[in-house]
């Protein structure tokens, strides 16, 4: 075999539940059946320097994957979709013995299928390279992906892999439209600065000029508030999402306006607080259709996507809509396999627009040429916030800005019900990276690998992670005190896990309950990475203290700090009851069940909160965070219900 590959997989000498010693070959499917405690383990000896990829079909089960190196270290961590096909794909950096093992998902029991599809050489051409890369979205039976590579303002790569529709069985195209989400957001900043160059509006106008029936907070909510997720509205989606609505059911645009007219006062005053915000470009495409008196759609194509010669992009206005030729968008199933899905409702301005690759580039260049909007709006486009503190955020006006080794990168990500999109320009180098699926389970772990092979000798090397660099990095990227800082008990909300975080020897580890510890890499003063399993937290200080943090793994989640301590049935007995939010018009009861306490609700799935501190508790989406609260005489008489966009709900005790 090439590269002396030897593949030989076993089972381990010792495995926690019974298992058959069944070798498991390339393209040999091997079925298990796992119980509570399981964790059935293989082996594979490689060589070094191989591109390893498979996958285990959680028929009735859903499981976690962990690749282990010859060393022993943690490879790779996979904990993906419930159901269907959990990817697992690595290099071997090293000749030697590496160990795949499969645990159930929170001690979960059922079948599955394990099966090993490649162990081939790295390739060194970039475009077999990204070929590789993308093989978990390959062939007749997955939801595909379309990569393109600009680079000095030409294409220098276009490919398509798998399915834009499983039921007629049509291949993805470069051209195929696809969703790209929130990625939109920067074109319905377009649109309110083409609106701005009319003359029809300032940034400095307060949004109640344009939209007279929102509320009055007695703190004014501009436009670029609206514009750089700084209003202090409720967030549309996961708001509605505690009531159990959202994702693909329907919603009216003008839920918008109706949900913060119920909201009793502003999540934070306006420009102090960056909070990601689909009500805000939903408002903004409204702001375009009243002062342009032409739909949305029309209004953008007439406007943006005709001039930059982009005809094969379309706002998608409801949900239902036709669009000719795009793809279908897909999630697993929970009998295995994939379903179909429907994008967002109401999403309009804050997502929505079906595009291609091409289509994109005429978009990356409009930001070198400012054929559309001219300089001065590609500038205040392209300029990021600052809050009334003087802090500088990472976002523009519905844009992300970055700088990544040393080059300055306007970026944004996408994702609709399972429409998924990453889009990165370079502005020096007049180059960028778009990707689009039509699968739930992709994500952007091969963007950096991109990077390096089309663009890597105009970059910064990236610093050194060894040994003579630990002292710098330490120094540098995070002081002591804050180090010390973040240590303790957190818990990551979605899924529920909690995660311990010490610090040894002037190093950070992270331990999640059940799994293998993991070093954490420090990058900033505030965020480290776990690079091996594409991870990367922020944690969000105020002051010298920090209590809640966002973990990104392909999507964010909060991740909140928690005090493990027993309360009494007697003390978890004094929450229990029903409560009653006006704002979202909802009942919620709390019970107690097997000794914990658990949120139910007329939709949904019931949430099981774990006790962090006083009278708070976390739990999963949508209650990632409750706080009860008491009267002076110690009755309780309501909660707070938060997920991290929105925040501060109000139930009260009946």
């Amino acid at each position: 075999m090439k590269r002396n590959v030897l593949l030989a997989l076993a089972l381990l000498a010792t495995p926690l539940s019974a298992q058959d010693d069944t070798p498991l070959r390339i393209g040999e499917a091997r079925s298990g059946t796992l119980t509570a405690d399981a964790r059935h383990t293989y082996t594979v000896e490689l060589g070094d320097s191989l591109y390893v990829f498979g996958h285990v079909n959680q028929i009735t089960v859903d499981v976690e994957v962990t690749i282990l190196g010859p060393d022993g270290e943690e490879v790779a961590q996979f904990d993906g979709p419930a159901r269907g096909p959990e990817n697992f794909t690595f290099t071997s950096d090293a000749a030697g013995t590496y160990v795949v093992a499969v645990t159930p998902f929170e001690e979960q029991e059922g079948d599955y299928e394990i099966l090993l599809q490649k162990a081939e050489p790295i390739a060194t051409d970039p475009s077999d390279r990204i070929d590789q890369l993308m093989t978990p979205y390959s062939g007749d039976h997955t939801p595909g992906a379309v990569v393109g590579v600009l680079d000095n303002g030409e294409i220098v790569f276009e490919r398509a892999y798998g399915m834009a529709n499983l039921s007629f069985g049509v291949p993805h195209e470069v051209g195929t439209p696809t969703n790209i989400g929130s990625v939109t957001k920067q074109f319905t900043a377009m649109a309110i600065l083409l609106l701005r160059n009319d003359g029809l509006l300032s940034l400095d106008d307060e949004v109640r000029k344009h939209i007279p029936e929102l509320p009055d907070f007695g703190e004014p909510v501009t436009i670029k508030n609206l514009l750089s997720h700084t209003s202090g509205f409720r967030e549309i989606y996961n708001f509605l999402s505690m009531d159990g609505r959202a994702g693909e059911d329907h919603i009216d645009r003008e839920d918008a306006i109706r949900i913060v007219q119920r909201q009793p006062e502003l999540q934070a005053v306006p420009n102090t607080e960056y909070n990601y915000n689909n009500t805000a470009f939903i408002l903004l495409s409204m702001v375009v259709e009243r002062l342009s008196g032409k739909t949305f759609p029309e209004f953008m194509r007439e406007r943006v996507f005709e001039p930059l010669g982009m005809l094969d992009t379309r706002v998608k206005y409801n949900q239902g809509e036709i669009i000719p030729g795009a793809s279908t968008p897909y999630v697993p199933a929970e009998e295995g396999g994939w379903r179909s899905a429907r994008d967002l409702s109401a999403s309009a301005g804050a997502g929505g627009i079906y595009t291609t690759f091409h289509d994109m580039t005429k978009w990356m260049l409009n930001y070198r040429d400012a054929t559309v909007g001219g300089p001065e709006a590609i500038g205040l486009l392209s300029t990021r916030n600052v809050l009334a503190d003087g802090d500088t955020t990472g976002y523009a006006l519905g844009l992300g800005i970055a700088e990544r080794r040393g080059q300055a990168v306007f970026t944004h990500t996408g994702g609709d019900t399972a429409h998924r999109t990453f889009f990165s320009y370079f502005p020096e180098l007049q180059a960028g990276i778009f990707m689009s699926s039509n699968n739930a389970t992709f994500n952007f772990a091969a963007v950096s690998d991109i990077e390096e092979m089309f663009f890597g000798d105009r970059l910064d090397p990236v610093e050194a992670q060894g040994e003579e660099a630990e002292e710098e990095v330490e120094g540098a990227a995070m002081p002591p005190d804050r180090m010390e800082a973040i240590t303790g008990h957190w818990i990551l909300t979605v899924p529920q896990l909690p995660v311990e975080i010490v610090l040894e020897n002037g190093t950070l580890y992270a331990q999640p309950t059940g799994q293998n510890r993991q070093q954490l890499t420090l990058t900033s003063d505030s965020t480290v990475t776990v690079p091996a399993l594409n991870v990367s937290v922020v944690f969000h200080f105020e002051g010298e203290s920090v209590d809640s943090a966002t973990f990104t793994q392909g999507q964010s989640t909060p991740m909140l700090r928690y005090q493990p301590a027993e309360l009494t049935e007697e003390e978890l007995s004094d929450l229990v009851g029903r409560y009653y939010s006006r704002e979202l018009e909802l009942w919620m009861d709390v019970r107690l069940e097997e000794g914990e306490l658990v949120v139910h609700r007329r939709r949904g799935e019931p949430v099981e909160l774990s006790h962090r501190s006083g009278l708070t508790f976390a739990g999963t989406f949508p209650f990632a965070e409750i706080e009860f609260q008491r009267a002076s005489n110690g009755e309780v008489t309501g909660l707070l219900a938060g997920n991290g966009r929105t925040k501060g709900v109000l139930f009260t005790r009946q």
